[in-house]
């Protein structure tokens, strides 16, 4: 066996166990999906842990790296599943907040791939609308005590506390979106490079969990 046939047969294995470990929930707020397990009265998702945009090979295979707004895959018509106004996106708000709040995302990983985190805030005008990448954009939010917008996933943790802050709006819906790019897959980063970890196609997550945003009077 030749040495590039080897590392061929790696990369294939990290993007295998990649595809059955490579998993996580948004816990607080609790995604639509997810919110069966804290007893709202919604549509159960027993897979609320593989949002991955289809998975790598429907992802970069057959949608040009692109990924539906809530982490389904993004060939399925509008409204996806976990879109507001699918089968999970019923519009039921699972938590409020106050504007410029500062507040502590939950998350779970069932498998630590390196990456980082980010999340984003889409207000939504209508109970019909849908939440957009455009829309997404124009509210990331800060973490907390650091200048930057992308929280690093450190080495072998998989439960997280995260502090952000909402920002100076209102809603009686937004859609609160958690983003995790993973890099533990084998690939390369430059055409002539060999495959090296953290370089070729990642993994991508995405949960979305309706909240609402009030008005802090003291402010």
């Amino acid at each position: 066996m030749t040495f590039e046939k080897f590392l061929l047969i790696i990369f294939l294995i990290g993007i295998y166990f990649s595809e059955i470990q490579g998993r996580g929930l948004m816990l607080d707020p609790i995604s639509r999906s997810s919110a069966w397990r804290k007893g709202f009265s919604v549509e159960p998702n027993y897979n609320d842990h593989e949002l991955l945009c289809g998975g790598i090979d429907i992802q970069y295979g057959q949608n040009a790296g692109r990924c539906g707004e809530c982490g389904d895959d993004y060939a399925i018509p509008r409204p996806r599943p976990n879109e507001n106004g699918g089968l999970y996106g019923t519009g039921v708000i699972v938590k409020r907040y106050k504007t410029n709040q500062v507040i502590n995302v939950k998350l779970k990983l069932t498998k630590n791939h390196l990456g980082t985190f980010k999340f984003n805030l889409c207000p939504l005008n209508e109970t019909f609308h849908l939440e957009t990448e455009q829309c997404f954009n124009q509210y990331p939010l800060k973490l907390v005590n650091q200048y930057n917008y992308d929280f690093p996933v450190p080495n072998l943790k998989t439960e997280f506390d995260i502090t952000v802050r909402i920002p100076n709006i209102t809603c009686k819906q937004c859609v609160f979106r958690w983003t995790y790019n993973a890099e533990n897959n084998f690939g390369r980063c430059y055409e002539n490079q060999n495959p090296t970890i953290q370089c070729g196609l990642q993994e991508t997550i995405r949960n979305c969990a309706d909240i609402a945003i009030e008005s802090d009077e003291n402010s």
